[in-house]
């Protein structure tokens, strides 16, 4: 076995795209990425596969200073394959701030990291993937409106609580670069009862069928009257009449919340993973 790592995205995707949208929904995050990748490759990023005899055993995958990437590759493909990709990383002399995939491949990752380097890994979050097809009937109190350039300061405030309850620290700085670049994109939605806007959701990365939803966040004094399930519920609906087959997001599997909410809507359990960080 031997590890390869590909000079441009086009190749790259050329090469495991195939395989990868066997489990599209699963694998949006390393689709997303490479899906924007093709559009803009500014900055460090490494495509990474194990080989052997010219065959794709395994692809992972880094946007720097990100944690690494692993797909859900299907059937398993052995302890073996995983260690190597992980001593390739580590005789490149390559960062590891952490890594994010199924289980079964992200503890291999980990467990080899901590071997060679000491560092002990730390499980960040374990996390629930899902898709959806067709949306649930939900009672909707409310409008879904895109967010304008007249809401920054909202959505820096609310992206800065949205971390703080994600367990994931956004500074100021941060947050306002996600919200432009979400607004800039027409990515960012509110939902607005009367005159107020009470809940936000973006629409993340896309996929070749599919889009994923993220940074879904409702201020306390609105949470417990179904904003979230009315927002995620129309957003969901639009992006499925703007032509993408289904729709995906990730939870934490500690939040029953969450999890309930979306189910009703019309989400289902397709794969997990976990995240690791050193």
């Amino acid at each position: 076995m031997k590890v390869q790592f590909a000079k441009s995205v086009e190749a790259y995707v050329e090469l495991v795209e195939k395989k990868l949208l066997e489990k599209e929904a699963c694998n949006n995050l390393i689709l997303g990425i490479l899906e924007r990748l093709k559009q803009n490759n500014e900055g460090a990023y490494y495509l990474g596969w194990v080989e052997k005899d010219k065959e794709l055993l395994f692809p992972f995958m880094q946007t720097a200073p990100n944690n690494w990437v692993l797909p859900d590759w299907g059937q398993f493909v052995g302890e073996e394959v995983i260690r190597v990709a992980v001593k390739q990383i580590w005789d490149q002399g390559m960062e590891v701030p952490g890594v994010i995939g199924p289980e079964q491949y992200a503890t291999i990752f980990a467990k080899e990291w901590e071997d060679i380097t000491g560092n002990q890994p730390v499980v960040h979050m374990q996390e629930w993937i899902y898709q959806l097809d067709a949306v649930n009937q939900v009672q909707q109190d409310g409008e879904l409106v895109i967010a304008q350039e007249k809401d920054l300061s909202l959505l820096i405030h609310w992206l800065q609580q949205f971390g703080e309850e994600a367990g994931e620290k956004i500074t100021e700085k941060q947050a306002e670069a996600i919200a432009r670049r979400n607004i800039n994109q027409h990515s960012a939605f509110l939902w607005q009862v009367g005159k107020h806007y009470v809940s936000m959701a973006n629409r993340s990365r896309t996929t070749k069928n599919g889009a994923t939803i993220n940074a879904v966040f409702t201020p306390d004094q609105h949470k417990e009257k179904g904003y979230a399930t009315s927002l995620v519920a129309a957003l969901s609906q639009q992006l499925l009449d703007s032509g993408y087959q289904f729709c995906s997001l990730y939870t934490d599997t500690s939040n029953p919340i969450s999890n309930h909410v979306y189910q009703k809507i019309g989400y289902y359990k397709v794969g997990s993973a976990i995240v690791y960080s050193f």
